[in-house]
């Protein structure tokens, strides 16, 4: 289970968090959301399960009515205005879309303009909302490109996949592993990919080296902008540290599992903010590390969040809104606790080369 987030306190003078501007790239909203989803799912709810209620947020930028679309596409036909605060009914969730009812009109809403705070309808078969389950891990064996559709011919986007990186897969489409990718979906060559592992569907594996939950994001490298290999090589520090045992009843702190965020802790230079901007400091990309890890337990029944805060409205860009886990400060923190009658094993993996990957163990 998780808990509502925690209303917005006094911003701490120093926080180790992104400056996305700076460390996670410049990325255009519209040109990632236009290329997020295939392009042949229609805005019919036929067959299909209501799943989640909630609002449009009430400090939208864009005036006080929002677009429904009959595509997944900024640029798509509008069906209908749906005021701010409005109520709408979600039936389908994607990277940048969610497919929704409202007053009788049905149409994609971008994830960007949805309340946060929302409500499963039948919590007894419906996951949280934005929960994502891989189906397994798998791990490159040669650097390998990430296309926006599964064939060579698709546009191939700026992060290449790393030797010896994994990736928790979705499926397996046309020969190609598709993996959350940003706000999007991308794909793999499976031909490139090895060692796949089934992620167990119970919390019951048939062994201790079954994962029950797994998560991979995906972080820019060998860039030359200022700060990226120190970024890098502190999501690959963070690994090091979080991987561990937790007993049943037994909570972890992010930051005082892998803090303090300092040069003597093995931390580098790397994009943080500071007073409101972006500078240089110890520990930048600790964040896209907390927020892996946030994806990841939300994936456990078993699992309670008892302390998590977002990137603010915008979230971060590398994972799907609302799937963030900022952290750095004693404001800005992920804490949770392992409720299973069984202890959990955290693994973190990262080649420093694009892609960190958690999994979870249940030990036997």
């Amino acid at each position: 289970m998780e808990t509502a987030p925690a209303q917005a306190d006094a911003q701490p003078t120093e926080a180790v968090v992104e400056s996305f501007d700076a460390e996670a790239g410049s990325v255009d909203d519209n040109a990632v959301v236009a290329e997020a989803d295939a392009a042949n799912v229609t805005a019919s709810i036929e067959g299909l399960t209501p799943l989640y209620q909630t609002q449009i947020k009430p400090f939208t930028a864009s005036g006080q009515t929002i677009r429904m679309r009959a595509t997944q596409d900024t640029e798509g036909e509008v069906v209908c205005m749906i005021k701010k605060g409005a109520w709408v009914t979600i039936y389908a969730v994607y990277p940048s879309f969610v497919l929704a009812e409202y007053e009788g009109n049905v149409g994609f809403l971008i994830r960007t303009w949805i309340s946060e705070y929302v409500t499963v309808i039948d919590p007894e078969t419906t996951p949280p909302y934005g929960v994502v389950f891989p189906q397994y891990v798998a791990t490159a064996t040669k650097a390998a490109e990430i296309y926006d559709q599964p064939s060579t011919d698709g546009a191939v986007n700026p992060i290449i996949l790393g030797e010896g990186s994994k990736v928790a897969v979705l499926e397996f489409v046309d020969g190609f592993a598709k993996v959350l990718y940003w706000r999007s979906y991308g794909y793999i060559d499976a031909a490139l990919l090895t060692d796949l592992i089934v992620v167990s569907t119970t919390d019951d594996p048939m062994s201790e080296d079954t994962p029950i939950a797994a998560f991979n994001s995906f972080f820019a490298y060998d860039t030359g902008a200022e700060g990226n290999d120190g970024r890098c090589k502190n999501i690959v520090r963070t690994c090091e540290l979080m991987t561990r045992v937790l007993e049943p009843g037994e909570s972890l702190d992010f930051n005082g599992q892998v803090g303090p965020y300092s040069y003597a802790n093995g931390y580098f230079a790397a994009p943080v903010l500071v007073n409101g901007g972006s500078q240089l400091g110890p520990g930048g990309g600790t964040c896209q590390s907390s927020s892996t890890l946030y994806n990841t337990i939300r994936q456990l029944p078993g699992i309670t969040v008892t302390k998590r805060r977002p990137h603010g409205p915008g979230c971060a860009r590398y994972l799907p809104m609302h799937q963030d886990a900022a952290v750095g400060t004693t404001t800005l923190n992920l804490i949770f606790r392992n409720d299973n009658a069984y202890p959990i094993r955290i693994l973190a993996e990262c080649t420093g080369e694009g892609s960190l990957c958690i999994q979870i163990f249940r030990v036997q």
